[in-house]
């Protein structure tokens, strides 16, 4: 194939992407929209725009490189399949909602429990019934994700290579995801720490982390972050495998390591617009999609980083999976409410643009974004 037919087979997949990831996750603000007035959970919208950047590369794979043997079919079939039914699950949450807003569920019943499940852990064991496409959504991500596996296995080294899932320096890759998970940590928990030693209130943090520790849904949160990874893998790999392994180098190539990596942050950080408006919060949404942009890039930094030192997407997919699921267990609320009607203070993005460029903007130095080399990913498929 020549220069010329290459270039057109790129930009093809692109607008390809562009439609599937960013046009209709942006019409879907109008279900959301009508459902933020009903009073409708949009949980199932958020999730099906999670798969969608995968969805748009690998709906490409399938529609341009129909003659290219090397394509993992299955695979990519599974990724926009998925994508398909969280979408109309997502849609049907808004207009086909067979229950009243105060109508519950309890699953222990459902279950013939006693409700001894709920007085172990301290959960309750309802949740509204407007929840319930958000349980098949859940389904679905994870019976597709064991079909991905099983695809992934199927596929053989030489498709994984071509489509840019092989599992390439994986020790590095493990040592780079723990080094997330401190970084992180630190992140998140450090500027307490030293606030409390300032202000002689560490006492009272320390106290809170004691409980937040001996709490029961610590432990099974914790185990649940390695049970939960390998059935959810698709909604994680729904991300990176469109922004690290297909847009990343794109942008590159065009701007140069360093920009270029920093205008995907930006890219990546408007994309999240309908969940800013619609979901994360309800009285600051400028602030949000602010403070979006301020993490997405500075986060874009570091797992661009990890993905150009191993060439293996499954570790951002990782570090992905751990910066969303770590939140609920580090603050204690063990749900994933937390994230959901937030309040952003202007003040408060100073810090976070400060705190976040030294533990993961700094990265921009290192010397996989000094490098002149050839920028692997999508483009070379």
């Amino acid at each position: 194939m020549d220069t010329a037919d290459t270039g057109s087979l790129d930009k093809k997949r692109l607008i390809i992407f562009i439609a599937v990831a960013y046009c209709i996750s942006f019409l879907m603000m109008i279900p959301m929209y009508i459902g933020k007035q009903k009073g409708a959970d949009l949980t199932q919208i958020v999730n099906a725009q999670m798969c969608s950047p995968a969805a748009g590369v690998a709906l490409g794979f399938l529609l341009c490189c129909k003659g290219e043997k090397r394509v993992p079919k299955f695979f990519m079939i599974v990724l926009v399949i998925n994508y398909v039914i969280q979408l109309l699950l997502g849609i049907a949450s808004v207009f086909f909602m067979p229950f009243r807003a105060s109508d519950v569920i309890d699953l222990a019943e459902l279950l013939g429990s006693s409700g001894t499940g709920s007085e172990i852990t301290g959960v309750s064991t309802k949740l509204p019934a407007g929840q319930i496409y958000n349980l098949i959504g859940q389904s679905v991500l994870i019976e597709t994700s064991i079909l991905l596996w099983i695809a992934y296995f199927v596929a053989g080294r030489e498709r994984r290579k071509f489509a840019g899932l092989a599992r390439n320096k994986e020790g590095a890759g493990i040592l780079l995801v723990l080094l997330f998970v401190v970084l992180y940590l630190v992140k998140n928990i450090g500027p307490l720490l030293l606030d409390g030693v300032i202000n002689g209130t560490l006492p009272i943090y320390m106290s809170e982390y004691k409980a937040i520790a001996e709490n029961k849904l610590f432990g099974l949160s914790i185990l649940g972050l390695f049970i939960n990874y390998p059935l959810t893998i698709i909604a994680f790999l729904g991300e990176e495998y469109g922004w690290r392994f297909f847009l990343q180098p794109v942008m590159q190539k065009k701007f140069g390591m360093k920009l270029g990596v920093i205008l995907l942050g930006i890219v990546w950080g408007l994309w999240h617009i309908p969940v800013d408006t619609f979901f994360y919060t309800e009285d600051s949404v400028p602030q949000m999609i602010t403070g979006q942009i301020i993490t997405c890039v500075t986060l874009g930094i570091f797992f661009g980083y990890a993905y150009l030192k191993t060439n293996n997407i499954w570790v951002p997919v990782a570090m992905h999976f751990l910066n969303n699921n770590l939140i609920p267990i580090i603050t204690g609320e063990f749900s994933a409410d937390v994230m959901t009607n937030q309040h952003v203070e202007w003040l408060y993005l100073v810090e976070v643009l400060v705190i976040d460029f030294i533990f993961f903007g700094l990265f921009i130095f290192a010397k996989e974004y000094r490098s002149r080399k050839k920028v692997k990913g999508a483009a070379d498929a």
